[in-house]
């Protein structure tokens, strides 16, 4: 084990750009709503430009697997990288409303494809052995970015406006580009091992039962990887909580009495950091389903948390109990995920898995909105709280049938 590290020079490469990207994309979440109302827009306008840029990045998921597993990971992260980059630097030209949601297009599309190569090549580079942990030290980054970029990004709105905070915003964008270039010698290492093991006369045996190969295979199996899609189907629901917090806590802390309902995503973040950087190790130690049950029945007791709150401590010990919970299944579910698909298919698999959770977010929001309209928005927290309870039986079934560790 000791010979087996993770914080390898590519690895730290591969963090600190996408820490920069991931900066740039919380800064911008802040941003272009409020950009766009400032504008004159309705807030209905304001909320499709996150709608367009996650849209963009669902239909690019599955393109973007089967575009890493065959074109390469190092060409699809930096096409992906760039136009993201290019589209941050068109908000610095103060664009109409309709430029802007064009240029969100784009940015969907560069996230799409750069984050599935990125993740997959982040699986080849971390030991397989370690692979949930290697998961959770890559998502420590995306955990400051979010602590981090919202609240940069308004400041720098507040002392020097907008052309400035989109001008921080770019310039995270091309450093993180430049910090991509020197991986490429270890991306086509990466490559030439995968296209010496699919080489192999047991690979080719199996080929065809590589989905996509044989034209009677469904169509769906070109776009699902068939053995990822069972620890994605457990994140899809998972991630209806998420979804349900982001759009209806702040609205129903407020209706409650409850101010500063901000301090809820701080000590989740704060939670969120320190069980990603111990849940892969307790995996190691203990197996999967130690982490994994604990961690799904820590996001269950936040969101009953976030239902019940009588003031500010409870709200903030319930996102405390959500980050620990997300920080401990999010991991360990995307290592599942990956380890269950082959070397040539985990570009796939790592598409499979985002694709989830996309999804979620985008049908949880639509899905909720409805709950909380015919029974109002703290059911929204019951509803989610047993769609996550559902994905620990579902977990359990696909264990207990062999289908998952």
């Amino acid at each position: 084990m000791s010979r087996e590290r993770i914080f390898t020079f590519p690895f730290v490469l591969l963090m600190a750009a996408n820490g920069l990207l991931r900066t740039g994309t919380q800064m911008l979440i802040a941003l272009v709503p409020l950009y766009t109302l400032d504008q004159g827009a309705s807030p209905a306008v304001a909320g499709l430009t996150t709608t367009f840029y996650m849209m963009a990045a669902v239909v690019l998921r599955p393109l973007s697997g089967s575009l890493v597993d065959g074109r390469g990971r190092y060409a699809v992260m930096v096409v992906g990288s760039a136009l993201y980059c290019a589209a941050s630097g068109l908000y610095v030209l103060a664009l109409p409303v309709w430029a802007l949601m064009a240029a969100r297009v784009l940015q969907g599309a560069g996230f799409s494809l750069n984050g599935t190569a990125v993740m997959t090549l982040a699986t080849d580079l971390i030991p397989e052995r370690r692979m949930s942990e290697g998961i959770g030290y890559l998502g420590v980054e995306q955990t400051v970015a979010q602590l981090l970029g919202p609240w940069l990004a308004l400041e720098l709105r507040g002392v020097y406006g907008y052309r400035w905070a989109f001008a921080v915003a770019f310039a995270c964008g091309i450093v993180n580009v430049l910090l991509r270039i020197p991986l490429r010698s270890t991306a086509d290492r990466v490559d030439a091992r995968r296209a010496a093991a699919a080489a192999r006369p047991d690979a080719l045996a199996a080929a065809p039962a590589e989905p996509g190969v044989e034209p009677s295979r469904p169509l769906w199996t070109r776009i699902v990887d068939r053995d990822a899609w069972r620890p994605a189907s457990v994140m899809f629901l998972l991630m209806f909580g998420t979804a349900g917090i982001n759009t209806f806590m702040a609205a129903y802390a407020l209706g409650r009495g409850i101010g500063g309902s901000g301090l809820f995503f701080v000590a989740s973040g704060l939670m969120l950091a320190v069980s990603r950087l111990t849940a892969g190790r307790l995996e190691r130690r203990w197996g999967t389903v130690w982490v994994l049950a604990p961690g799904i029945a820590l996001l269950v007791l936040g969101q009953i948390g976030v239902w019940w709150c009588p003031n500010l401590l409870v709200l903030m010990l319930a996102g405390a109990a959500y980050g620990l919970g997300m920080g401990a299944a999010q991991p360990t579910l995307n290592s599942l995920a990956v380890l269950a698909a082959g070397r040539e298919r985990r570009g796939r698999a790592t598409s499979t898995f985002f694709m989830a959770m996309d999804l979620s977010q985008a049908v949880g929001a639509l899905a909720l909105g409805a709950v909380a309209g015919a029974a109002g928005t703290g059911s929204v927290f019951l509803t989610a709280a047993a769609l996550t309870g559902t994905s620990l039986a579902v977990y359990l079934a696909f264990r207990v049938r062999g289908r998952l560790t």
